[in-house]
């Protein structure tokens, strides 16, 4: 397993034009990198017949390595099931230059890993114990910088961009970009009309829930749907009311661009922080309008019209009802009753039927916590025993291991006194003395993987110590008190017909009652 060959293949989404989603630099493409890895391996006369993985992170950022492939390969290697890393550039390993150098002096070192990185003409098996070499640790530092500074100038351009509103940051639903100039918004004559209907219909006096609906029921496709984006979330795709009030309230339908609503507060900031109105950039007339702004005026009046009910703080501990159905989350109507808010927006749904009072699922939630608390006591201190068995078996392992070790260590310094006083040849000193340091490093690595299997032995043992507490905690409560902790122990009930609810309980959260975390319970008899 150690002859196995690890190909690393990365593109980062920087390397992509995200107007024409083509690869700026052709040369650093997956196919390209491919290509090139494999030829360089096929024309090595000592790797030519070695077995190959690949392990490719398409667009990833190689500034860290948070990267699934990446971590799966280190994973592999640290395992010894691979015994060579070849990439076409140190860049495609990795951007932050300081990481990187620790990798190549120090972890492939100690893990017997060779590294070849072709382009920079990089090969661990020259350098014997030496270090990289002061051209290599500057080219990774250039990188490193190279990173940063693009990411400055990114940020730098799209600003001039967003002030003259020739950014287009997001394409709402009824327009295209032009396909003669990737800054400009066109009308998309298929969904533009769908556009104008739902601000028509709001100026008639419809109501947004009327109109998703009516477009649910003649199959309009979804502003995601007909982007074909993939949610990760288990709701089905459809139009709400939500989604028809945000796109009314967007101005970009009169004609203007607006920009600048988002600004990040450093570079790769992932959550972007809400701008004021007052900092937007809005040019006016800057694409084609599928309404007039008299017609946006008179929706968004339309709106504000409606009564809106007066908005009061609500215990929230309760919405942990999902529907099993559609996935969507149920509201929950004057306090008393929990129902799926997509059935108003199709007809005929199995949503329809999603309809309990909060009692009757109160109580489910009751009887079965009761179940519940007794069968995680009952694992947990199955668990816990097995967990203080398996420490002490490990401890004993180590301790031994680590004897050996302390004999070794001994033995080589026997070894050399028996070399200073000539009892032994250079020759039988060199060799015993490398059997000896293999053997080290042998018991070395058996010693880190048993302190980590200890390591995660000690934490099972106190996760089943805390559940075990947890358990009899409530073990002990009254049955009012349960009732005031119930949904401290519930994370999500999947509520189905007026049947049958599915109950996902937190004390699955542990390695401990994994198996026992979902449970199936149905209406109790006479409600």
């Amino acid at each position: 397993m150690k002859e196995q060959i690890a190909i690393y293949l990365r593109l980062s989404l920087e390397d992509i034009d995200k107007r024409s989603g083509r690869i700026k630099d052709v040369s650093n493409s997956i196919a390209s990198q491919r290509l090139l890895i494999n030829r360089f391996l096929d024309e090595a006369p000592s790797l030519c017949d070695l077995p190959r993985t690949e392990f490719c992170d398409d667009g990833f950022s190689g500034t860290n390595f948070d990267r699934p492939d990446f971590s799966r390969m280190i994973d592999l290697a640290r395992k010894g099931e691979i015994g060579c890393i070849v990439v076409k550039d140190l860049s495609r390993f990795g951007r932050d230059y300081l990481e990187v150098g620790d990798y190549l002096e120090h972890i492939f070192p100690f893990l017997g890993i060779r590294f070849i990185s072709i382009n920079d003409q990089y090969d661990s098996d020259r350098l014997k114990g030496k270090t990289i070499g002061m051209d290599v640790a500057f080219r990774n530092l250039v990188y490193d910088y190279y990173s940063k500074d693009l990411s400055k100038k990114v940020k730098s351009a799209m600003g001039v961009m967003q002030r003259i509103c020739e950014l287009i940051s997001c394409v709402p639903y009824g327009y295209k970009v032009s396909p003669d100039d990737r800054h400009k918004l066109i009308i998309d004559e298929k969904t533009a009309p769908t556009v104008r209907k739902i601000f028509l219909d709001i100026i008639s006096g419809k109501s947004c829930t009327a109109i998703a609906k009516a477009l649910n029921e003649e199959g309009v496709p979804t502003p995601a749907q007909q982007k074909n984006i993939r949610r990760s979330s288990s709701v089905i795709p459809q139009w709400t009311h939500t989604m028809i009030h945000n796109l009314i309230g967007n101005i970009k339908y009169t004609g203007a661009m607006v920009n600048h609503t988002r600004e990040s507060r450093f570079i790769r900031d992932k959550n972007q922080r809400r701008l004021p109105r007052e900092e937007w950039y809005i040019k006016e007339n800057a694409h084609p309008a599928i309404v007039t702004r008299e017609e946006y005026d008179a929706a968004m009046n339309a709106i504000s019209r409606r009564r809106k009910s007066a908005r009061s703080a609500h215990d929230q501990s309760d919405r942990v009802y999902y529907c099993g159905h559609c996935g969507g989350k149920l509201e929950k109507a004057n306090g008393t009753v929990f129902a799926c808010r997509y059935s108003r927006y199709h007809d005929g749904s199995p949503c329809e039927e999603v309809h309990w009072r909060k009692s009757d699922l109160e109580e489910i939630l009751f009887e079965a916590l009761k179940r519940q608390i007794e069968i995680t006591k009952v694992e947990a201190r199955k668990a816990d025993n097995s967990s203080k068995e398996k420490s002490e078996s490990l401890e004993l392992q180590l301790s031994m291991l680590k004897s050996q070790l302390d004999t070794l260590g001994r033995d080589k310094l026997t070894l050399y006194e028996n070399y200073h006083e000539s009892k032994i040849t250079a020759e039988q000193y060199l060799t015993t003395k490398d059997d000896l340091t293999v053997k080290q490093s042998e018991l070395k690595a058996q010693i880190e993987d048993l302190e980590n299997q200890l390591k995660a032995s000690v934490q099972d043992k106190n996760a089943a110590e805390e559940q075990q507490e947890t358990a009899t905690h409530l073990s002990t409560l009254s049955d009012e008190q349960l009732r005031e902790h119930l949904y401290d122990a519930v994370e999500r009930v999947l509520v189905y017909d007026g049947k049958s609810v599915e109950i996902v309980w937190r004390f699955g959260e542990a390695s401990v009652g994994s198996e026992n975390n979902i449970e199936s319970a149905s209406l109790p008899p006479g409600t």
